[in-house]
């Protein structure tokens, strides 16, 4: 079936800090999508930004889920969109790799010159129901990479489930 790659970055901006959150879901013809959530804190101690990082997240993916996006939200999210397509083709290998979207995930061929138009035909209702079918806090894996002494009991604070450790290759430690 036809498979869209989605890819959302937002600043996000509380009590005079911010943070990147990258959003993202792939899939392929084989697997069902997966999405996927990266998080970066301003350059600070990871000590300092991780669990509190954390949080802002899964507030931000709440209040997506949860509310209706206002007309300004709106028109910045289509901007986004569609005045980055013209980037997605700048160069050779970036132009491949769109057009590799095509037949990885099933797309019409005029797909990316319908977009804009697709795009533009978004509603805040119809956004806020795709928000509420796809967006799941209480699904996501959280990844923290740092001093484990440092991070480890604000992370714990969060209740965000089971903690694993695991080295540098991935393995688990007992």
């Amino acid at each position: 079936g036809n498979r869209l790659v989605i890819f959302a970055s937002h600043v996000l901006r509380r009590n005079g800090k911010s943070a990147t959150l990258k959003t993202y879901s792939a899939g392929s013809p084989q697997a069902a999508p997966l999405p996927g959530l990266t998080a970066e804190p301003p350059a600070a101690p990871a000590a300092t930004t991780t669990a509190p990082a954390t949080t802002e997240i899964f507030n931000e993916l709440r209040r997506i889920r949860d509310t209706q996006m206002t007309p300004d939200e709106m028109k910045l999210s289509k901007d986004s969109i569609t005045r980055s397509m013209p980037g997605r083709f700048e160069r050779g290998t970036d132009a491949v790799g769109t057009f590799a979207e095509l037949f990885i995930y099933d797309l019409p061929l005029d797909y990316f010159s319908k977009l804009p138009e697709e795009v533009d035909a978004v509603t805040p209702e119809r956004a806020q129901a795709m928000a509420q079918k796809y967006i799941h806090p209480e699904k996501i894996v959280v990844v923290a990479v740092g001093d484990k002494t440092k991070i480890e009991d604000e992370m714990k604070k969060l209740n965000l489930g089971k903690m694993e450790m695991r080295d540098p290759e991935g393995k688990i430690l007992h």
